[in-house]
């Protein structure tokens, strides 16, 4: 762009010298045109008052020798030869002074000429690169959104490329699930878990999660801690589960709850008589990979007697 931009001003700048050049050859050449028409005029205006004094001298001559009595007549006769004379400078003074005006004329009309030409010019080449600098914006903002559109594709390729690898991912990651399953199920039928544990103090507990910290036996189980300290049996093994509770308190009718994963599944309530009661509650359930099983009591929780037991259903 730089280059046709070069291009173009150097051809309007070769264009521009060469009508200058040809306008001020073409005043030149009438100058001297001029000049040269005012010298012959010079020319035929001295040759012909030579030729007018040599006549005038001849006559006077002629004149003097024939007409020596007539010298007033001889007088007059030279007072109207050198008013004639001098209507002639006269005359040629105008003419002079005629000349010199339409010279003058001719040289003030061909530089209004020229300064007009010269404006026309350079409004011309005005446009010329206004347009080019108008056409050279708009290749800048085409090139600017052939970029940013560019770099639109680039983006929607590399999240399109994102989400098929994770697609991917997604569907080894779920092929192995189902081939784990697969092999480990027999495994898995066969394998143990069991859990009894009670309550270790008595209190009414944080989130109405009743935590079953002393256990009494267990069988299968990884994640016992976890269990202990926030009451919630985590599935390490899917299947078919029997969970059973007592629940020992001396708030009448207050209800308890089996909960898988937030959902209530099997529900009870303490007697509504004044007194300690254990009240029993039981479900099966079938529980998968990190599923959540635990009883939910809001109300005070006595450690005597309130025990879980948790058994995986061989089938």
């Amino acid at each position: 762009m730089v280059s046709g931009s070069s291009s173009v001003g150097s051809d309007s700048e070769s264009l521009l010298t060469c009508s200058k050049f040809h306008f001020e050859e073409k005043v030149l050449e009438k100058l001297v045109r001029l000049e040269h028409k005012m010298e012959i005029n010079d020319q035929k205006m001295i040759r012909w008052e030579v030729t007018l004094e040599s006549k005038i001298n001849e006559q006077m001559k002629r004149w003097e020798e024939t007409f020596l009595s007539k010298l007033d007549k001889m007088d007059e006769t030279v007072n109207q030869t050198e008013i004639f004379v001098q209507s002639v400078r006269d005359i040629q003074l105008q003419e002079q002074s005629r000349i010199n005006d339409s010279y003058h004329e001719s040289v003030e009309h061909f530089k209004d000429r020229s300064k007009n030409e010269s404006e026309i010019y350079e409004k011309k080449i005005n446009a010329m690169l206004e347009s080019m600098s108008s056409k050279i914006e708009e290749v800048v903002v085409a090139e600017k959104k052939r970029l940013d559109a560019l770099e639109l594709m680039q983006y929607t390729l590399h999240q399109e490329q994102i989400r098929f690898n994770q697609s991917i991912d997604h569907i080894l990651e779920t092929n192995k699930l189902l081939s784990d399953k697969t092999i480990n199920e027999p495994f898995a039928k066969q394998q143990k878990v069991a859990v009894t544990a009670c309550v270790s103090s008595s209190q009414t507990f944080p989130g109405n999660v009743i935590r079953f910290s002393t256990v009494k036996f267990q069988v299968g189980i990884d994640n016992l801690d976890t269990f202990k300290s926030r009451g919630k049996f985590v599935c390490e093994i899917p299947g078919l589960y029997y969970i059973s509770a007592h629940i020992y308190t001396n708030s009448q009718g207050s209800p308890f709850y089996v909960k898988k994963n937030s959902m209530t599944i099997a529900s009870s309530a303490s007697d509504s008589g004044d007194t300690h009661s254990t009240n029993p509650i039981s479900a099966v359930v079938e529980l998968q990979l990190k599923d959540t099983l635990y009883i939910y009591a809001p109300h005070y929780i006595y450690e005597a007697h309130t025990c879980l037991s948790i058994m995986k259903v061989s089938v």
